[in-house]
């Protein structure tokens, strides 16, 4: 009897012992996503993990593993142990499976799938943003990713509440719900909101490529390309200056699409008007042909029709409604943070509302197709797999309002290729942003005034000549 139960202790010390000393699992990219990926988790046990990679999963068994990978980058932060491993060389459109094995455990086997390097490819994506403090409907959205099996996430930030070392430690364990339950790992690409105190979150905890949260991802060869934005830092500037060259330097993806924390135009009369943004953002997004917008931290939904910066008399907020050149706006968050009125609407705007909610993009060359998706009813939603993945999964829940359940944007609004607008220079220039409306009337006004006054000094100097004896009155060159 002693040694029966001397090996049942063995064998329950031995099952404990080999259990992972990993977790927070999640990848990213830092270059092109058909042949690169970022692997990161927190390392646990006190030996370094190795990772073992290979396009066959070999049940498990990490020996057959034909790849081996050492940390590229590690660091302490926020009270993890962060390790990164930066895969490169690999092949596009392919699964890949790794266990992460150090000498006290092993992983369970996990995958991660490199994009497509053509544009005749078929996109699946998820964004939105403001997970914040709400755990049980953060992981609501969390777990329907796992369920709808995006391509990627694009992330708006103000992942946590307050930045501080348990939030974060929550949020990457509430993550793991993205992950399906064949050990896919869908990719984020990560903003920063205002509640990440400072670039370094993004840049330590998902190993951004710029140290500033600012970078593009180009996409299935021109596809797409993907601009992240960073609302806290100036808009101008380094950045403004960058969008602006990436942007001539890139006229050839078919369609362009950025993400940023701060709508321009918020529809909550809680949140002010990003003026910034507006001033130096959005004329670019028109002159370059950005096609959509995802905005965060209003805490409320809303699309928008296309819109371009405007002043004239159908324009409201300094846009108009533009239907061949136009910018589709999304967002503006609700990934689980407290939600909001939606008591600010525009003229433009195609439909509002305050509920939990992401959104769902399906891109190809021909088109893009926009659905909000409500995340409450997670449990009743059908799972979907690779080759379903662009199907409605049963009891999923889109949002139905007047102007339809359905955005969609044809490809020949903006041509391959698409050209700057040069007509644009004269009425950019004429058009002043409701940030400047009172400083454009008062300059005019000053105008005005000082040409009144260098018209009308003759008469004056004559008028008050015996008295203020103004003896140059008659001088010629006077």
């Amino acid at each position: 009897m002693f040694y029966r139960l001397t090996i049942i202790f063995i064998l329950i010390l031995s099952y404990f012992n080999t259990e992972a000393k990993t977790d927070k699992y999640r990848c990213m990219w830092r270059d092109d996503p058909a042949t690169t990926m970022v692997v990161a988790w927190n390392q646990i046990g006190k030996t370094e993990a190795t990772l073992y990679l290979d396009t066959l999963k070999h049940n498990g068994d990490y020996t057959m593993f034909c790849h081996q990978f050492k940390a590229d980058k590690k660091h302490w932060f926020k009270r993890m142990n962060h390790h990164f491993v930066r895969l490169n060389n690999l092949k596009p459109n392919t699964v890949y499976y790794f266990i992460l094995k150090d000498n006290d455990s092993q992983s369970e086997v996990f995958s991660f799938k490199t994009l497509p390097d053509t544009k005749d490819s078929q996109l699946s994506i998820i964004a939105g943003g403001d997970s914040r403090n709400h755990r049980k409907y953060r992981q609501h959205a969390n777990s329907l990713v796992s369920k709808l099996r995006p391509d990627f996430v694009m992330f708006g930030g103000d992942m946590t509440g307050s930045d501080g070392s348990t939030p974060w430690k929550n949020w990457l364990d509430d993550w793991q719900l993205t992950i399906g339950k064949d050990g896919r790992i869908t990719p984020i690409v990560a903003a920063r909101g205002n509640h990440e105190r400072s670039n370094k979150v993004i840049e330590k905890i998902f190993d951004s490529p710029h140290k500033d949260i600012y970078y593009a991802l180009n996409i299935a060869d021109g596809l797409l390309r993907i601009y992240t934005l960073n609302s806290l830092i100036a808009a101008n500037g380094n950045q403004g200056k960058w969008l602006e060259e990436d942007l001539k330097n890139h006229d050839y993806p078919i369609w362009k699409m950025a993400q940023y924390h701060y709508p321009i135009r918020p529809h909550t009369a809680k949140k002010s008007e990003s003026y910034n943004q507006q001033k130096y953002w959005a004329p670019l997004f028109y002159k370059y042909g950005m096609d959509i917008a995802v905005e965060c931290d209003a805490h409320v939904v809303k699309t928008t029709y296309p819109i371009r910066p405007s002043n004239e008399a159908e324009s409201d907020e300094g846009f108009i409604r533009d239907d061949e050149n136009g910018t589709v706006f999304l967002g503006e968050g609700c990934w689980g943070a407290p939600l909001r009125r939606n008591n600010d609407n525009k003229k433009w705007t195609r439909a509002s509302g305050s509920f939990n909610q992401i959104k769902w993009l399906f891109i190809n060359k021909e088109s893009i197709e926009v659905r909000t998706v409500k995340t409450h009813n997670v449990n009743e939603v059908s799972q979907l797999n690779d080759l379903s993945k662009f199907s409605m999964p049963e009891n999923i829940d889109i949002w139905k309002p007047e102007s339809g359940e359905v955005i969609t944007i044809v490809q020949s609004q903006n041509p391959i290729g698409y050209q700057p607008n040069s007509s644009l220079k004269g009425e950019l220039a004429a058009i002043s942003l409701a940030s400047n409306h009172k400083n454009g009337a008062m300059k005019v006004g000053i105008f005005f005034l000082i040409l009144f006054i260098i018209m009308m000094y003759p008469a004056y100097a004559v008028m008050f000549k015996d008295k203020l004896n103004f003896s140059f009155i008659n001088n010629k060159n006077n």
